[in-house]
């Protein structure tokens, strides 16, 4: 009698798949949701993925970046701060009974949004919290590595975080002050990279080092020394391209350079009527209140409060459901954050909703289209 026979199939692969080293497992896991159409499992009971954002103010003012331009952020009456530290941790413990009731993790819970989270000097500890609720199957972060000290950088190692994409902004000193309009140090980068890396190898743990440039013109000598100075000091490099974001009418963020995909560097732009992300996505802001989607740089698309209402409440509240109608009736333009939005049309193909949104319209109860008011969008 075989060995295996009492062992299902099933069983032998989750048991090969487990002593994969970890950055395999992610892949995998990655391709595997990627490959189910969004609209095969909606409705969600809890988000696929979330950001929730330490700190949306940042010591660099990158061009290509909203938070780099403070006359735009005042036109729409952004404010800026840090995200206590008590808020964050009644926003887990909601996101854990959520967790709780509907058998499932998010996917991934991303601790940024608008700004540079190590700014919160709490960062560490919000990670290790986040860590041992275990709320999500990945805790990520990006960060301009620009503040990552070697006692930061044990820290981040010690909160059990599983992976920190480092944006790169440039190969140069001299770019990298034109893009920023703040720092020029490209090496002290570098090196602070480095000695994460390092320090997270020498203490074998998993922690996923990942180092994306965006496409801002690069010439083929800049892209390969980016890939010559990190590639021996991260777990991944991407290049990625810039992008429109929300509201994208606002200004030029693609700095005039010809961008034909999404950010991942592969889905072709094309234009939607539905945008994925509010069935499947949810950003809080550093004040709690919570936006609809990580681009809306500008808080056009609040549907929630965390100060005064559950995660549950919002995800399955009646903002939430009359902003995803307003896309399904084919209305998006009646969102001004929406209307012009360049990122959704570079979503991916398995999260197009554009053919499925009549049958959406009756699963989500056709009601009042009508989107959140002014006061509701902040």
């Amino acid at each position: 009698m075989s060995a295996t026979s009492g062992i299902g199939i099933g069983s032998l692969l989750r048991r090969a798949v487990r002593r994969l080293p970890y950055p395999i497992r992610r892949r995998l896991q990655t391709l595997r949701r990627g490959a189910t159409p969004l609209h095969e499992i909606l409705p969600l009971s809890l988000p696929e993925s979330m950001h929730i954002d330490p700190a949306n103010a940042c010591n660099f003012r990158c061009a290509f970046c909203p938070t780099g331009d403070n006359p735009l952020l005042t036109s729409v009456g952004r404010p800026a701060g840090l995200m206590d530290f008590d808020l964050f941790t009644r926003i887990i413990d909601d996101l854990a009974e959520m967790v709780r009731r509907s058998g499932r993790r998010l996917s991934t819970l991303h601790l940024y949004k608008d700004g540079e989270p190590l700014l919160n000097k709490r960062f560490p500890e919000m990670v290790a919290r986040a860590k041992e609720a275990r709320v999500a199957d990945c805790v990520a972060t990006t960060t301009n590595a620009s503040l990552l000290t070697e006692d930061l950088s044990r820290a981040l190692i010690q909160s059990g975080c599983d992976s920190v994409r480092i944006s790169v902004i440039h190969v140069g000193n001299e770019r990298y002050r034109e893009l920023t309009r703040t720092f020029s140090d490209y090496e002290k980068v570098r090196a602070n990279v480095a000695f994460l890396f390092r320090e997270k190898m020498r203490n074998r743990r998993s922690l996923r080092v990942v180092a994306k440039i965006n496409d801002t013109g690069l010439s083929g000598e800049e892209l390969a020394k980016f890939r010559a100075d990190f590639g021996p000091i991260s777990d991944e490099l991407k290049v990625d391209s810039l992008m429109g974001w929300s509201l994208s009418e606002a200004k030029d963020f693609t700095l005039g350079v010809p961008v034909t995909t999404g950010m991942d560097g592969v889905s072709p732009l094309r234009e939607r009527r539905v945008c994925p992300e509010p069935f499947s996505r949810l950003a809080v802001n550093f004040d709690g209140r919570v936006s609809v989607c990580c681009v809306d740089w500008s808080f056009g698309t609040i549907v929630g409060d965390l100060r005064t209402q559950s995660l549950s409440e919002v995800w399955n509240g009646e903002a939430l459901r009359r902003f995803r109608l307003t896309h399904l009736s084919g209305r998006r333009g009646e969102i001004p954050a929406c209307a012009d939005c360049q990122y959704m049309t570079g979503e991916g193909p398995n999260r197009d909703l554009d053919g499925q949104a009549e049958r959406l319209l009756s699963l989500y109860g056709a009601g009042d289209p009508t989107p959140p008011g002014p006061a509701a969008r902040g």
